[in-house]
């Protein structure tokens, strides 16, 4: 069952002397289960792909369809949506809210859903991620790989 398909994708930065070809006719599927890694040199537009798979960035031209739905048909309000049910990120940076906890941070897309958590989820999730004993912590109270984990 084919998960990802993206085709002819492309993305420009600028125009004249400055334009940037960021992604020129970018054209791959995944099936559901297969893995793939995004490997490139520094400005090689490996950024730019996923924040495009991703919705986070809308490509110049091309199609990005995930699990079926063609994600740039979709509003910029239903591709939030969309993200904040489907799509899983890890930043470089943490894109914590420093004003709350790690437990905070944690339900934090989950409130955003208008959803609640299970029954003890949060508290599996946190052992699951070794954070246990600093679920009452601020990100500026955490090492780079405990934000990481949030």
């Amino acid at each position: 069952m084919e998960i990802l398909r993206v085709e002819k994708l492309c993305k420009v930065y600028g125009s004249g002397e400055a334009r940037v070809d960021a992604l020129k006719d970018v054209s791959f599927c995944l099936e559901k289960g297969e893995f793939a890694a995004v490997i490139g040199e520094s400005g090689s537009g490996k950024s730019t792909l996923l924040n495009c798979i991703g919705g986070l960035d809308e490509p110049t031209s091309g199609k990005v369809w995930l699990d079926g739905d063609d994600l740039f048909s979709l509003s910029e309000k239903e591709r939030t949506i969309f993200r904040r049910q489907n799509i899983g990120f890890i930043f470089q940076s943490f894109h914590l809210i420093q004003e709350l906890d790690v437990e905070q941070n944690i339900l934090f897309p989950l409130l955003l859903d208008h959803r609640r958590p299970e029954p003890g989820q949060v508290e599996e999730l946190l052992r699951l991620l070794g954070l246990t004993d600093r679920r009452r912590h601020l990100p500026g109270q955490l090492s780079g790989g405990q934000q990481q984990r949030v």
